[in-house]
C-alpha cells in the first residue's frame, strides 16, 4: 500500500501574520526605549494577537485542504476536503488528465467518475508519481511475447 499527500499551497495569510508579527517586535522596541512603555507594549500585544490569530487561522487552512490517497492492490481510498471515496481498480474504466495536468478523473464506466484535484493547483513531483502508479495498477503485465499475426 503507498500513501500520497497533496498539500495546497501556504495561504496569503501567513504574509499577513508575519507582517503583524514583525510590527509587533518593532512596537515592543520602541516602548523598551521609550517612555511609557506600557502603552507601546499594549499596541505590541494587539498586533502580536492579531498575528496568532492569523498564523492559527491559516495553519488550520492548510491542514483542512490537504488530499490523501491511498492506494494498494484492490482500489484507491481518497480522503480529502470533499470527504472520503473509494473504488475498486477493477471497475476503473479509463484515466484522463486535465489539460492543465491539475486533475486526474477515474471513470467508471459511463455513470460514475472520481476526480483528484491537486489542492495547490499544479503538477508536481508527487501527483506525477501518483499518476504513474495509478497506470501501473490499470495496466495489467503482459503474458509475454505476442504471437505473430497470420500471414
Amino acid at each position: 500500500m503507498s500513501t500520497y499527500v497533496l498539500k495546497p499551497r501556504p495561504p496569503r495569510l501567513l504574509g499577513l501574520a508575519a507582517l503583524c508579527l514583525t510590527v509587533a517586535a518593532a512596537l515592543f522596541g520602541i516602548g523598551w526605549a521609550w517612555s511609557q512603555r506600557w502603552a507601546w507594549w499594549i499596541a505590541a500585544a494587539v498586533w502580536a494577537a492579531l498575528g496568532l490569530i492569523a498564523l492559527l487561522v491559516a495553519a488550520a487552512a492548510l491542514r483542512n485542504r490537504r488530499v490523501q490517497i491511498d492506494l494498494d492492490a484492490y482500489g484507491y481510498a481518497i480522503h480529502g476536503p470533499e470527504g472520503e471515496r473509494t473504488g475498486a481498480w477493477k471497475d476503473v474504466t479509463r484515466v484522463a488528465l486535465s489539460r492543465h495536468r491539475d486533475k486526474l478523473a477515474l471513470y467508471h464506466g459511463e455513470r460514475r467518475r472520481t476526480i483528484v484535484t491537486h489542492p495547490a493547483g499544479v503538477c508536481d513531483d508527487d501527483f506525477l508519481r501518483l499518476r504513474h502508479e495509478i497506470s501501473l495498477y490499470l495496466d495489467p503485465p503482459s503474458p509475454g511475447p505476442r504471437p505473430s499475426p497470420p500471414a
